[in-house]
């Protein structure tokens, strides 16, 4: 394995445009190169309504982060969300190859047992995303993470599919392939953001990651350290800066500075917020036809919003029978999450623990990332490095079209997600 490579991720989202390229050896994963939060255009709920507009966002996007880290960038990992996105989980079943000595399971197997429970009745208009094993059973013993090596005639697979629109996928791949960049993988929002804010022992306990974005919020839920259910709500931070321009009479852009001003306040002094919250809050900056609002009317419009959202995601729950399986509690990351008031609405409307997630597990240029909306760009390439290394077993991505892989060489992509 070289010394180092490159890999980068990027995140293409209804609000922002974010790139990412780390230098990856076995030691460490370094940030070389970001390019911040470009303004993203011709995306409306995470799927591509201008692909003109998308390109150019991308481009500029990836520009800036190679001038930062002084190389050009061929390949990426590059997050996909949407309302579109959908999961089911689905069993498989081999016989064990009967050339294998003392029928111990090799990787091959495992690889044939992931195909089986791939074979799923799906719409021609889907597209599989990603096929994560959760469980092996091995001769009617279950609960097993890792089975090769281990004797068995009958092996057997439970996984968590992640499908899509295959419309979406595709006019994805084809607006990043515009820029001379090759799509290595596409991942899923919620996928890439566990991977950058959830610890192994959240995952294994039992977490709902929600990663709130600008048009649509991402939801994954991990039981036992796998994925088991993944949703998109279509509806985020973009909502919440609306309300706020039609309550004061504003536009989106004086709007947004508004809401992101009262979240970096809450961020800085909690108790200081708290106590002003009767205060006045000074608009003469922004021009408006008022110089100043109660803060207690700004908070009565965020609030009414979240927790709109929150009932979304408590029906989500619920119909998922998730609701009290979760112990971990919930993970807030995203843009949206420093909104003020976000943590406090989902404690009382979920009725479980929550914190607010950044990313974690690079180092270099970690200034530029360390907020909760740089989560699912850095989680791309997290991602990415995992399959690079191939430090984790068992995890397969199945690919769109002519990313097809042989079968031969599936068990490369067989990592992440199970200890």
């Amino acid at each position: 394995m070289p010394k180092e490579k490159i890999i980068t991720g990027i995140d293409i989202g209804s609000t922002k445009v974010a790139t990412t390229i780390a230098a990856v050896s076995e030691e460490r994963i370094s940030v070389v190169g970001v390019s911040g939060n470009i303004p993203s255009k011709g995306i409306n709920k995470g799927n591509v309504v201008d692909i003109d507009g998308v390109v150019e966002a991308i481009s500029a996007s990836i520009e800036k982060a190679e001038r930062m880290a002084g190389v050009s960038v061929s390949k990426a990992f590059v997050t996909v969300n949407g309302s579109h996105i959908e999961n089911l989980n689905s069993h498989g079943v081999v016989a064990v190859s009967p050339n294998n000595v003392d029928s111990e399971i090799a990787k091959d197997d495992v690889a044939r047992v992931i195909e089986a429970a791939q074979a799923v009745s799906l719409p021609t208009t889907r597209d599989i995303i990603h096929v994560i094993p959760r469980d092996f059973i091995v001769n009617s013993q279950d609960g097993i993470k890792d089975p090769v090596g281990m004797s068995g005639i009958r092996l057997e697979v439970e996984t968590n599919i992640i499908h899509g629109s295959s419309t979406a996928v595709k006019n994805i791949i084809r607006c990043v392939n515009q820029v001379d960049i090759d799509v290595e993988e596409l991942v899923y929002t919620g996928i890439a953001s566990g991977e950058a804010v959830l610890t192994d022992t959240e995952k294994e306990l039992g977490a709902l990651l929600v990663d709130i974005g600008g048009g649509t919020t991402s939801v994954i839920a991990f039981i036992d350290g796998s994925p088991v259910h993944s949703v998109v709500l279509p509806i985020g931070g973009k909502y919440i800066t609306s309300d706020l321009a039609i309550g004061l009479r504003s536009r989106m852009e004086d709007a947004e500075k508004i809401k992101i001003r009262l979240g970096n306040e809450a961020l800085i002094s909690k108790s200081s917020v708290e106590l002003r919250k009767d205060e006045d809050f000074d608009l003469t900056e922004f021009g408006l036809e008022i110089d100043a609002v109660p803060r207690n009317m700004l908070n009565k419009i965020i609030d009414a919003r979240l927790e709109e959202i929150f009932r979304l995601l408590s029906l989500e729950l619920t119909k998922a029978n998730l609701a009290g399986k979760l112990p971990a509690g919930i993970i807030l990351t995203g843009g949206a999450a420093s909104t003020v008031g976000m943590e406090k609405c989902a404690k009382t409307n979920l009725k479980m623990p929550v914190r607010i997630g950044s990313p974690r597990g690079v180092t270099g240029l970690i200034d530029e990332i360390q907020g909760p909306d740089s989560a699912s760009c850095v989680g791309a390439v997290l991602y990415g490095a995992k399959l690079y290394r191939g430090t984790d077993l068992l995890s397969m991505n199945a690919r769109r079209g002519d990313m097809k892989k042989k079968m031969g060489g599936i068990f490369d992509k067989l990592r992440s997600f199970l200890p």
